[in-house]
């Protein structure tokens, strides 16, 4: 009889989620973050205010749609915050010229604008999704024509962890490392779910501890951050912005809630339902493939008592 699964990364031990707690401090967390905001109907007072806030914390960058090419430059010129800006978002349905050309004229006219030269651009690409399984070798070559194009700046290779199953994403990492990436990334924000500490840890496992990790997607709290870097950074050797970063709409909600965290490290134990932050939490979101391999972890899981309390509070109709 082949040997089932592992249970999905839901338990955590206290000693290394307190580690991590106590080594946080503002700072830290802070040159971990891409500061985002990617919705259609962001104006321009938005990104500005973004912008401050990120400057004001020394995030590790501001991550927006590449219209802000022409704002996002002069707004971190001479401020030590890198521009970041998303390519082929959010389906990756573009042909791998389109995807280097838009690459490509994002690194010149940011440098022609911020004029302080190379370093300071980041470039996060969305993987044709459909194609990997089938067609491996064209993800290889559209990474690897985006990173060719991005003329030496950071590329990261965002995945659509929500739509692979365990073996793919594994795939995906292993194929965005060899065609020359910088990061791997798993999610938009738009998909079925975002970051959860299981596709984490499944993707720095793929990548090892020479490449970048960024978690993104329903990232709001310290303890949200605390379990992703567990997850992604488990050693503070790991825990530079080279090496891991949290994308995220909400820097503030992350270091607002820090302190609190750190006054009472047990709540990240006992506070959270664990279906919130396991994919089998989302099956329902999911194809119906994935759905069923999600599905049948839950029969094994400890905490499957949890998962009608979860499904609840997912499915609660928005107040008005």
């Amino acid at each position: 009889m082949d040997e089932l699964p592992p249970l999905p990364l839901v338990d955590f031990p206290a000693d290394a989620l307190e580690e991590i707690i106590h080594w946080l401090t503002p700072e830290r967390l802070a040159a971990l973050i891409d500061a985002t905001d990617l919705r259609a109907d962001t104006p321009e007072a938005n990104i500005r205010a973004l912008a401050e806030t990120a400057v004001r914390h020394r995030c590790a960058s501001v991550c927006v749609n590449p219209v802000e090419v022409d704002l996002l430059p002069r707004l971190l010129a001479g401020t030590g915050v890198k521009e970041c800006y998303v390519v082929d978002f959010p389906l990756g349905k573009s042909t791998i010229a389109m995807k280097a050309y838009q690459a490509a004229r994002l690194v010149t006219e940011s440098r022609a604008i911020r004029r302080e030269g190379p370093g300071w651009v980041e470039l996060d690409m969305v993987i044709n999704v459909g194609r990997l399984r089938d067609d491996p070798e064209h993800t290889w070559r559209e990474v690897a024509a985006v990173v060719d194009a991005a003329d030496g700046e950071v590329v990261k290779v965002i995945i659509r962890s929500s739509e692979l199953r365990n073996e793919d994403i594994t795939l995906a990492c292993r194929i965005a490392q060899e065609a020359g990436a910088h990061f791997v990334k798993n999610s938009t924000g738009m998909e079925a779910f975002g970051a959860t500490p299981e596709h984490i840890r499944r993707m720095r496992e793929a990548v090892g501890p020479g490449m970048g990790v960024k978690a993104a997607g329903g990232i709001r709290t310290a303890a949200d951050a605390v379990r992703l870097i567990f997850a992604g950074a488990p050693t503070p050797d790991l825990r530079v912005p080279e090496r891991f970063r949290l994308g995220t709409s909400s820097p503030t909600g992350l270091l607002s809630t820090l302190e609190r965290l750190q006054e009472n490290p047990s709540a990240i134990l006992t506070d959270a339902i664990p279906c919130s932050y396991c994919p089998s939490g989302y099956a329902e979101k999911q194809s119906p493939p994935l759905r069923a391999a999600a599905l049948a972890l839950c029969p094994r899981c400890p905490h499957r008592h949890r998962r009608e309390e979860w499904l609840a509070l997912l499915y609660r109709p928005p107040s008005t």
